[in-house]
């Protein structure tokens, strides 16, 4: 338990963090280039709000969606669907697209 002082050094949000860090997700390396970080809350709500494949895609990929739809499109659709199955698991866990409001491309 931390004491008084430590919390007031850096507050709660500052020990959430802290104790967070070594159980956080790593980043999805896709290339050395390709590099999908975990997903923030905002993107979350944003998903929520749509039932678009692509569009839902786009926001999980967010500023690499273009480097990435440029490498899969001449590749084989079956490649295209076990990147996302390995994504969405990478990011939501194991089973993730199978949920009720999961990602019906993935």
């Amino acid at each position: 338990m931390a004491t008084t002082s430590e919390v007031e050094a850096g507050g709660r949000f500052h020990q959430l963090q802290q104790e967070l860090g070594p159980r956080r997700r790593a980043p999805y390396r896709l290339t050395d280039e390709i590099i999908i970080p975990p997903v923030t809350r905002g993107q979350v709500l944003a998903l929520r709000r749509t039932h678009d494949d692509d569009e839902q895609m786009a926001i999980v990929l967010g500023d690499q969606h273009e480097a990435v739809e440029a490498l899969f499109a001449e590749r084989p659709m079956d490649e295209w669907h076990a990147f996302q199955r390995d994504l969405y698991a990478h990011l939501f866990g194991q089973g993730a697209a199978e949920l009720p409001g999961g990602s019906q491309g993935s």
